[in-house]
Formats: structure tokens, sequence, C-alpha cells
């Protein structure tokens, strides 16, 4: 299985390098399946006369021709003489159309001057481009015709090259013309637009991630790039373009690509790099000021760096991606060896060498620029789906936490009743037991020592079911039923202490509105009157009982027991008293007990608002 596997890692890693290898191939041979021969329908003429200003007699050329001064930077103009036969002359306009001429061309017809296309912004005559020149009506006549081209080299030391010329009605030319247009001139624009936006963004980019050394070699290159393009451009007002050249900035971007290479593979950059990357284009522009090096050989020393250095950055992200199959790597081995391919190519032209109509270069960079936005999509795209996955993991876990917390919470839930109903049971278990049991003693007692005493029997058994009704009527009560249980406790109050004749009086009015009312705090409240009433009665004996709730100056309730008898109860004999202040406090209040010359008086204080 391990070697299976094995086999199937190696075939899918040379899929990859044979697809890569192939695509890349693909991409260098674009240029050359370009179509520059004269349009379908078109007159063309495939043979001139050729003289170099200042130099011989005419010499017989076939086109595409090109030709180039004896010092290379010599700036001269080479003249073209066409012949052409025309039978019959259309009514409509004609044109003049070369597809692929190098440098700035004059045309004249029967002697009469053709007007040229007007030049753009992006039109750049060293590099290679489409010519049209309307031809002046009736310039051309039936039988011999004579077209007259003078191209100048204004710029560089780039060769002069003239294709097969064209002669055609606007319906013929123009379709070829504006194919031509748009792959030379209106690409470049575009790519130029592309160029800064995504500068721009990279630049940003690399301002939140300073940490990350590629999105910062990445805005290098894009930046120095866009200087390049703004110096080489013939519309620059920097100065002549033959300083800007010696300059020679692409040696620069080459570095950069070194180490834009380096970071992509995860490598360290050496120490030299970065001040190279300064040092090397300040060396140049020094060498073309002071003359020591004539500006050809400066252009062509940092085109040789400049190579060498992507031949570097190429075989760094060759290498990783052999590796570990690095597919951003992967992604920038392509226009780093297209540009490298290209670059040779310029040089081959530039040098007369190798003759081809364009120059190559300035498609690398489109190539390099599309090559290091798929990176960047793909970087985003990685980033959010591990942000996606970040999600549904914690999404996930927040899922199974809940469960745990409601699983938990049931618990607890269960938990905290079988609590309450431990409380609540013993609760009442001390109810009963303080109420109940105190009665049934008693109601033992009575029948025990005096058999026939049915009457004090009986008032002990209502007593007993007093005590048990106050207990059960407190369960049913809830927040705010305070005043209700006390109503429940006058009703049952007020018949027996008619019985014993002892005058009552009740007033509740003027307590505040207690809330928190629970069966517990409410029931311990009742169990405090009701105690400070039986002793009353028991220890006075009472004749006047009065029981009123008031409103303290800090908002506390009061509730208080007078009578008119003795001592309501001994200080620290019993329990009544002890309960009595274990319930005050358990309501977060306390009792009082005071004795005048006119009774005693037993005082409750608790907030209006009870714990619960």
């Amino acid at each position: 299985m391990e070697a299976r596997a094995g086999l199937s890692h190696d075939r899918g890693k040379l899929i990859a390098w044979i697809l890569l290898i192939a695509a890349t191939i693909a991409i260098g041979a674009l240029p050359h399946l370009v179509d520059t021969s004269p349009p379908p329908s078109a007159l063309a003429i495939a043979e001139a006369r050729f003289i170099q200003e200042g130099e011989g007699p005419e010499q017989q050329v076939s086109l595409p021709h090109h030709w180039l001064p004896e010092t290379l930077y010599e700036l001269t103009t080479g003249s073209y003489r066409l012949s052409f036969h025309a039978t019959d002359v259309p009514g409509e306009s004609m044109f003049l159309f070369i597809p692929a001429v190098r440098h700035h061309v004059q045309a004249w017809v029967n002697g009469r001057r053709a007007d040229t296309a007007p030049d753009t912004v992006w039109s750049t005559p060293t590099s290679g481009y489409a010519f049209l020149a309307r031809i002046p009506d009736g310039a051309i006549h039936p039988g011999h015709n004579e077209i007259l081209l003078r191209q100048t080299r204004k710029i560089g030391w780039l060769p002069g090259r003239l294709s097969q010329v064209s002669v055609g009605t606007a319906a013929v030319v123009m379709p070829a013309y504006q194919l031509s247009n748009f792959l030379i001139e209106e690409v470049r624009a575009m790519t130029f637009a592309l160029h800064i936006a995504l500068a721009i963004g990279i630049a940003s980019i690399w301002t939140a991630r300073r940490h990350d050394p590629v999105f910062g070699w990445l805005a290098a290159m894009s930046i120095t790039s866009i200087l390049v393009v703004v110096a080489q451009s013939p519309h620059a007002t920097l100065g002549t373009l033959e300083q800007l050249q010696s300059i020679s900035l692409m040696s620069a971007v080459g570095l950069m690509a070194i180490g834009m290479a380096l970071a992509i593979a995860g490598r360290r950059r050496p120490r030299q790099l970065l001040p190279a990357v300064i040092a090397v284009p300040a060396c140049l522009l020094a060498l073309g000021l002071t003359g020591l090096v004539p500006f050809p050989m400066i252009g062509l020393l940092s085109a040789c760096i400049t190579l060498t250095a992507y031949v570097a950055a190429a075989g760094i992200l060759a290498h990783q991606f052999a590796q570990d199959k690095n597919w951003d790597a992967a992604i920038m081995v392509g226009p780093c060896a297209l540009t490298v391919w290209f670059g040779v190519h310029d040089v081959l032209v530039v040098t007369g060498r190798y003759d081809d109509p364009f120059l190559l270069a300035s498609y690398a960079r489109t190539l390099m620029l599309l090559a290091i936005m798929v990176i960047l999509m793909g970087r985003l795209a990685r980033s959010l789906n591990s942000l996606d996955h970040a999600n549904d993991t914690l999404r996930q876990k927040l899922a199974a936490r809940e469960s745990e917390l409601g699983l938990l919470h049931e618990k607890e839930k269960i938990h905290a009743g079988q609590m309450v109903r431990e409380q609540e049971r013993q609760r009442l278990m001390r109810d009963l037991h303080d109420g109940m049991s105190g009665h049934l003693v008693a109601i033992i007692a009575l029948s025990e020592r005096h058999p026939e005493g049915g009457q004090a029997i009986e008032r002990a058994a209502r007593a007993a079911l007093d005590d048990l009704r106050l207990v059960v009527h407190s369960l049913d009560l809830g927040d705010g039923d305070l005043g209700v249980a006390l109503a429940a406790f006058r009703e049952r109050l007020e018949p027996q202490l008619r019985r014993l004749g002892i005058a009552f009086h009740w007033s509740t009015e003027k307590l505040p509105a207690v809330t928190g009312v629970t069966p517990q705090n409410a029931l311990s409240v009742l169990r405090i009157l009701q105690e400070a009433v039986t002793n009353a009665i028991r220890h006075g004996p009472a004749r006047r009982l009065s029981i009123e709730g008031r409103t303290t100056e800090d908002g506390m309730a009061t509730l208080s027991v007078s009578n008119d008898g003795g001592r309501p109860l001994q200080a620290g004999t019993g329990n009544g008293l002890r309960n009595m202040q274990r319930r005050a406090r358990e309501l977060g209040g306390r009792v009082a007990f005071t004795m005048g010359d006119d009774g005693a008086r037993l005082l409750l204080v608790f907030p209006a608002r009870l714990p619960e």
C-alpha cells in the first residue's frame, strides 16, 4: 500500500511538472503566433528600395526588413521607396497600413503627405506597433504609384524594422488595425491600470501584515515596476530616456524577484540582498552619468543582471515546488521563466541578433501581475476557508458545550428541586414540632391528669387544629400576599379572643406593601405574632390586646403586639424568645420587648422587601 501511494504521489508530481512546463511554453509561444501578414483583399507590397541617410545608393530589399546603423546609438533615418500599380481607384478613402513597424514613420504617396493616426499615451514606437495613415483623396491614380516611408530612430538603440505594406479601403484594413491596436496599445493600458490597482492592494495588505515578507516584496516589485513603466514612456518629463535607462530600475526589480521567491519558499533572505536592491541601480546610474560606461552598455548590463536574477528566482521557486508542491511557487515559476524568455528575446532583437517585430518584456510584466493576483486570491480563499473551518469547529464545540450546559442545567434543576423539597420538609417538620407537638403534649397531659377535663382537652385540640391550619395556609402564599396571610390570621384569632373575653384591636392599614413573600417567611411572621398572642393570654392575663402595623421613617415594616397584662415572656427562659429572635433574623429584621405601666409590648421590625 505504501509503495502504491508513493508511486501515485510521484505520478502526480510528474503530471504537475508537465502541465506547468507545457503552460509556460504555450504562453511563451503565443507572441510568435500573431499574424503580421497583410489583410486579405488588400494590395500588399513586399519589395522596396532602401537607403540610410548619408550613406550609399539605394538597395533593393524584401519586406519585412530590419536595419541597424554602424554606430549602435546613432540616431539616423532610413527611407523606403515602394511602388505599386493601381488598375482602378475606388471612390472611397484609401489607407496605408503596416502591421508591424518600429520607430517613428512618416509616409508620402505620390509626393503627398499621408495623415497618420494620432499617437496615444501608450504608443511606444520603440517596442513595435501597427502603423495606419490615411492617403489624401486623389493621391492615388490608375497606373504606377510610389510610396515614400521615412523611418527615424529618435530613441534608443533598437534596429529599425518594417513589415509588408498594405493599401486598401477602411473596410479592408481597419479590422486588422483595430485588432493590432487592441493587442499592442489597449492591453498595455489595461495592464497599467491593473498594475496600479494591484500595487495599491498589495501595499495595503502589507501595511496590515508586516510580518509576512511575501507581501513586502510583492509591494516593492509592483511599485518599482510602475516607476520603470513611467520612466520608459516617451512622454515622461523626468529627463531624456537615455538617462532614465542608465538608472535601470529593472535590475532592482529583478533582485526583488529573488527576495519574493525566497519569501514564498519560506527561506531567509541573504543579508546582502536588500542593500543590493539599492546599490546596484545606484552604481549603474553613477557609471552612466560619469561616462565610464556608454549608455548602451549600461542598458545591456542592467538587462543581464535582471535576467540572471529572474533565473535564480525561477530556480528557487521550481526547487520549492519540487520539494513540497508549493503551488504559490509553481504559479510564480511560469512568469519568472517567461520574463527570462522574453528578456533574452528582446536583448537579441535590440542587438540585431534576431529579427522580430515586437518587444515582449512588457507582456511578461502582465503575466507577472496576473500570477500575483492569482496568489493573492488563492491566499484569500485559503484564509476564508480556514476561517469557515474555524467557525464550523467553534459552532460544533459551542453546540456540544450548550448540550453539556443543558444537561448540567437539568441536573441542577433536579438537584435544586430536591433541595427545595428537603428544605420545605425540614421547615414543615420544624414548624409542626414548634406548634403541633406542644399542643399534642398538652392534650395528652390533660387526658392523663384530668380524665374528666373534656373542656380543656377540646381547647388544646382546637389550638392544635389552628396551628395546623396556619402551617397549611402558609403553603399557598406568594409574593405580595402578606396582607392575605395577616387577614387570615386575624380571622382565626378574633373568635378565640372573644371566647376568652379579651377585647381585640387590629390595624394594619399603615403597613407598607411587603414583597418577596414566600411561604417560609410568611409563616415566620405569623409564628412570631402567634407566639406573642399566646404568651399574652397565658402569662398576662390580658383583658385588652392590640395588633398594629406601621411604616418606619426608613421604610421598614413593623408589627406590634400590645396587651394590658403582665410580662409577656420572661427574658432568657423557654424556647419562645429564641425562636422569635431566630425567625426575625431569617426575615432580615429584629424583635424587641418593652414593659410599661399600661402593659407589655412586642415589636417586630422587618424590611419591606423580604429575602427570598
